[in-house]
């Protein structure tokens, strides 16, 4: 019986945009949560900490995911399509997070 083997690049881009969307998800549900009451906010809280270091890993999963196409290019070989397109929706997903859920700048008090 033979078995489909998965390259090394399309097990990370599953992984980078596995940990982008389950940061998605966390973000927004702590966003739904919000400042209710202080138990809300200690969710929010836990949630704001959960989703920033999803992101983190999925951006380091996704340089990876980079390097390695970036190498099997160099080597002249190609890389496997869906690896690629995983890839590009998992950093699309990254940069729509992070941009959608600043750090810094936009309270109230940052004008």
């Amino acid at each position: 019986m033979e078995g489909t083997r998965t390259s090394p690049e399309t097990v990370v881009a599953v992984a980078t945009l596995a940990l982008a969307g389950a940061a998605a998800i966390v973000l927004g549900v702590g966003d739904t949560i919000g400042f209710m009451s202080d138990s809300a906010e200690t969710l929010f809280i836990a949630a704001q900490i959960v989703g920033w270091t999803l992101l983190a890993w999925a951006t380091i999963l996704g340089g990876l995911g980079a390097v390695q196409l970036l190498r099997r290019l160099v080597s002249r070989n190609r890389p496997a399509l869906p690896a690629v397109l995983l890839l590009v929706v998992g950093a699309a997903v990254i940069v729509a997070v992070a941009s959608t859920h600043l750090l810094w700048g936009s309270g109230s008090g940052s004008a």
